[in-house]
């Protein structure tokens, strides 16, 4: 647990023991879920976030016809999820997290957040200081993903999406499959294997089973013409 305590924002600045002593204030408790397990359905009351320490879960919402949009795959121990929804003041999530394998994870009452402790300790201070950086960090990447929805045809976000998530190194980290990346670019995987199929027949990319990378990252420009280096 302590590798994904400090992994986590949430956690910023703070040591482990000092993690330890801010859940153990604040009624935190660890659960356990199996492949396909909801961690919260979409009624579910928002009174908890969540904390990954391991394994990996999907954030989606059912639509009219029964199929489930993925909106995020969760899977670095560290991460924080649930945590928009609790502050804001409705009576469901409004979407749910299922389990995409045997999942641990860290379960913190939302009333922690709401105030310090009758002790102002500083860490207590120090933790709802780190959740508005969480928040501004989430709402600067829902702007980008905004941008990259609306740039227009699918090869465009295509070359968005990939360009986005390219190494400094120049090495490409995806963290998802053709279907996650088919449902978070909002289009039909066949409709993404075509055009990814056609973006390596043109020698944009080089495809190797499950594996992207960008031979000329330089000629991707050409179809987005926002790009961070």
């Amino acid at each position: 647990m302590d590798q994904a305590l400090k992994n986590c924002d949430l956690f910023a600045h703070m040591s482990s023991d000092d993690a330890r002593l801010c859940l153990g204030c604040s009624g935190a408790v660890e659960k356990k879920y199996g492949k396909g397990g909801m961690v919260f359905c979409e009624t579910d009351s928002p009174n908890r976030l969540f904390v990954l320490l391991e394994g990996s879960v999907t954030v989606g919402r059912d639509g009219a016809d029964g199929r489930r949009a993925v909106m995020a795959r969760i899977d670095r121990p560290g991460d924080l999820f649930g945590e928009v929804y609790v502050f804001l003041d409705q009576s469901t999530y409004g979407c749910s997290v299922q389990a995409e394998s045997p999942v641990r994870v860290l379960a913190i009452p939302a009333k922690f957040f709401y105030s310090t402790c009758e002790k102002r300790c500083a860490m207590h201070a120090q933790i709802i200081r780190n959740m508005l950086s969480v928040f501004a960090r989430k709402a600067f990447f829902l702007t980008r993903r905004v941008s990259l929805l609306s740039s227009g045809s699918l090869r465009r976000k295509i070359a968005a999406l990939l360009l986005e998530h390219r190494s400094p190194d120049g090495s490409l980290v995806l963290g998802m499959n053709r279907e996650q990346m088919a449902d978070f670019l909002g289009v039909t995987r066949p409709s993404l294997s075509r055009e990814l199929a056609a973006m390596r027949d043109e020698g944009l990319l080089d495809i190797h089973g499950k594996a992207i990378a960008l031979p000329h990252p330089e000629r991707l420009k050409e179809f987005y013409d926002y790009f961070v280096p």
